[in-house]
């Protein structure tokens, strides 16, 4: 691939900015300055060139199949081999180096690059680093053409009404975070609030022992629609943290100490470039080409509880976010916030006495901090707060942790048999699991499977629990489904807070009935920050954990099943290369071709052609729409269905008076009936058509895909080997009824 096609190619996309370019402003809503705002046609691409470094779309899509479908090299090799397969074809290959050499000659989305750290003590055991230009990969995001329209590039604040007072908390943009960020920059500059995940998995799966660390980037200016779905490859890759266990014939606390000096210079490595940007701002060019200066600062860290305590370097045990001491975690009550600055004194104080990590330890635990490391990596990040930036993680905390504990409970108040028996009557229902062998016996839970068990446990404690211990259960189950609301309010957050301190007020249950000693755990205590988390930062879809563990399938698993399993890190990231850029050149691709197809439309627009409605496909799908939000069945299932039958198969009995009542009801008033008169009234009709489910997609203001909803009805017999499956749908029948719960005997 020639040095020229490469500009051309990247000019298209990641375009840098000419040194002495004057600062554009970045708006939104279309106004001056804004992405696309101003921004010269691009000029067409020659048809030759396109599809280069390959020869035409059909050379392209070959070689895009042989990578992502990881066909492995010699199966390849002995396909191109057969006689007049590449002649027919046409390919420009002709076995898989000459296929990689093109792919590599790609340009990357960010470069990748390697450190190797070691410690004074063992310097011949060397640690190696692999990572990308975090400005880079920042550049890549905002620069990608597909989120062009959806990027945002200034904070909002939304009200539920004219009167502004009641607050709206949905996207990150609309925290009051980066409102406060905002207004610490020069007029005419743009917040890139930072997402930075890490998380360790493991990559064997019986013997060998490896696992990989790796970091993840993706932005607050991308909603989190797109950032939740790994096609839209919205989060990147960011790099590789060393992974390999430390010598066990160190001292555990040494080992501890120097696990967390090596993750910390390894970052300090990785977060460098924002030092100088966050504080100077940096040029970057979205996708439409328009150049803004934008600030990468960083927003949030997501991570689980130990990780959190890693990064923060608080005292394990203890709140990474407040000066809470261990024993008081049970507590309702707030402890002063941790501030990031006063952390890092105490560590400076620390090391100014002592030269070892263990000695400095010693003087910064009982301030609850962990001293083992002299310089965390983000001590010189500007406008941070490493504590503050610490968000909920609704999978580790609520689901494996709060939930967890009261699965726990709840085995040791009925007895695990008896609590098994009990989920095993609950009837089948449309989107909850039906444990038929129980739960007692599951291991390796995952947090799918949590949330399945969180639908049902509260009906199989009812009638063997007391009324204290019950309201317990369900304050907190009231508050992991309220904390997973895609939007709030004032009055949401309210429902939160009133949950947490019903729960603190019966909590007491717990120990009188000996099922814990105390509530000193830090899962619980981080229920305290969720409230103040959501009105800094958005709800909490935008930063949790569930979302970056996805990417490890991708980033991890697959690429390590492409290696050899020896020296691996370096294959995968190879791996991982190709995979991006025959991703992004798809997207490229995509690109032109919309453009192309614009461009004809306004020349046959020109021309006087218009484009006529195609008469109905007569392979339509079996969804028909009725109203805005119902979908059902074309066709019914079981047509002419007698009155008498449906009653029967659908144990409802009174359903034909109630559907005479029903349709009476759709009468004009003056013609209607008494009630009296309907049961002595026969319908015109006996038999009716059977649909057994629906779609129901809920009214939602989330610009993502939300997915449907399904109400079945369908009676034993409908299917083999089926069973009666009848959902229950509580309608919202008025103005002031509320989706929070319901209320009654």
């Amino acid at each position: 691939m020639s040095e020229a096609v490469v500009e051309k190619w990247k000019a298209y996309f990641w375009e840098e900015p000419a040194e002495d370019e004057e600062d554009n402003r970045m708006e939104v809503d279309g106004e001056e300055g804004a992405p696309g705002a101003g921004v010269p046609d691009k000029p067409p691409i020659d048809p030759q060139i396109r599809w280069r470094p390959f020869a035409s779309e059909l050379d392209w899509r070959v070689a895009m199949w042989a990578v992502r479908e990881d066909v492995s090299q010699g199966a390849l090799n002995r396909l191109l081999a057969i006689p007049g397969v590449v002649e027919r074809l046409e390919l420009s290959f002709k076995n898989v180096r000459e296929l990689f050499g093109k792919v590599d000659n790609i340009p990357d989305r960010a470069k990748w690059k390697t450190a190797t750290l070691s410690f004074p003590e063992t310097p011949d055991e060397e640690h190696t680093v692999h990572f990308r230009d975090i400005l880079e990969a920042i550049q890549a995001l905002l620069g990608n053409p597909t989120h062009t329209k959806h990027i945002v590039y200034r904070p909002r604040r939304v009200f539920s009404d004219h009167t502004r007072n009641n607050q709206v908390y949905s996207e990150m943009w609309t925290g009051l975070w980066w409102n406060a960020i905002q207004e610490c920059l020069p007029a005419g500059a743009t917040v890139a609030p930072v997402i930075l995940a890490t998380d360790k998995t493991q990559l064997t799966q019986f013997s060998g022992n490896k696992s990989a660390y790796p970091v993840y980037l993706t932005l607050g200016n991308i909603p989190r629609a797109i950032r939740r779905k790994p096609s839209e490859h919205a989060c990147i890759l960011l790099g590789y943290l060393p992974s390999a266990k430390l010598s066990k014939t160190l001292p555990q606390k040494e080992r501890k100490a120097r696990q967390q000096r090596l993750f910390h210079e390894a970052m300090c490595i990785i977060v460098q470039p924002l030092v100088k940007a966050g504080r100077q701002g940096v040029h970057m060019t979205s996708g439409d080409g328009c150049v803004c200066k934008v600030y990468p600062i960083l927003a949030t860290y997501v991570a689980d509880y130990p990780e959190q305590c890693l990064v923060t370097c608080s005292k394990y045990g203890t709140c990474p976010k407040c000066n809470c001491p261990a024993d008081m975690l049970g507590s309702l009550e707030l402890s002063e916030p941790r501030i990031q600055s006063k952390t890092k004194d105490i560590i400076d104080d620390a090391w100014e006495q002592v030269d070892s990590a263990g000695a400095a330890e010693a003087i910064t635990m009982p301030k609850l901090v962990s001293g083992g490391v002299k310089k965390p990596f983000w001590s010189d990040l500007h406008l941070t707060n490493i504590h503050l930036s610490i968000t909920p993680d609704v999978l580790h905390q609520l689901y494996q942790g709060v939930f967890k504990h009261l699965v726990s409970w709840s085995q040791d108040l009925l007895g695990a048999d008896e609590l098994d028996r009990r989920i095993r009557c609950l009837p089948p229902a449309y989107g909850v699991c039906h444990f038929r062998n129980g739960i007692s016996t599951l291991s390796q839970i995952s947090g799918s499977e949590r949330k399945h068990m969180a639908r049902a446990l509260l009906a199989c404690l009812v009638g063997k629990i007391s009324k204290e211990t019950m309201l317990v259960y369900r304050s907190l189950l009231d508050f992991i489904y309220l904390a997973q609301y895609p939007m709030h309010d004032e009055t949401t957050l309210k429902y939160m807070e009133d949950a947490l301190k019903m729960f603190h007020t019966n909590k007491d249950v717990l120990v009188k009935l000996k099922i814990r000693e105390h509530l000193n755990i830090p899962k619980f205590h981080s229920l305290l920050h969720y409230v103040s988390s959501i009105r800094q930062f958005g709800t909490t879809d935008n930063y949790n954990t569930e979302m970056f563990e996805c990417l490890h399938i991708d980033f991890a698993k697959d690429a390590w099943r492409a290696t050899n399993h020896r020296n691996e890190l370096p294959q995968m990231v190879k791996w991982i290369s190709r995979q991006e850029k025959m991703a992004m050149f798809e997207v490229w691709q995509k690109e032109q071709q919309v453009e192309a197809n614009q461009s004809l439309d306004v020349d046959d627009t020109e021309d006087g052609i218009t484009e006529h409605d195609e008469p109905p496909d007569k392979h339509a799908p079996e969804l028909v729409n009725i109203g805005n939000s119902v979908r059902m069945a074309k066709y019914s299932p079981a047509p002419q269905q007698h009155l008498a039958r449906i009653q029967e198969r659908h144990k409802s009995s009174g359903f034909t008076t109630t559907l005479a009542q029903f349709i009476n009801g759709l009468q004009p008033e003056e013609v209607r009936l008494t009630r009296a008169n309907i049961s002595t009234t026969w319908l015109p009709f006996d038999s009716l058509d059977v649909y057994h489910k629906f779609h129901l997609k809920p009214s939602s203001l989330s610009d993502g895909k939300e997915e449907d909803d399904i109400v079945k009805a369908i009676p034993a017999g409908s299917r083999p080997g089926g069973k009666d499956c009848f959902d229950t749908v509580i309608v919202l029948d008025n103005e002031q009824a509320e989706a929070t719960g319901v209320q009654g005997e």
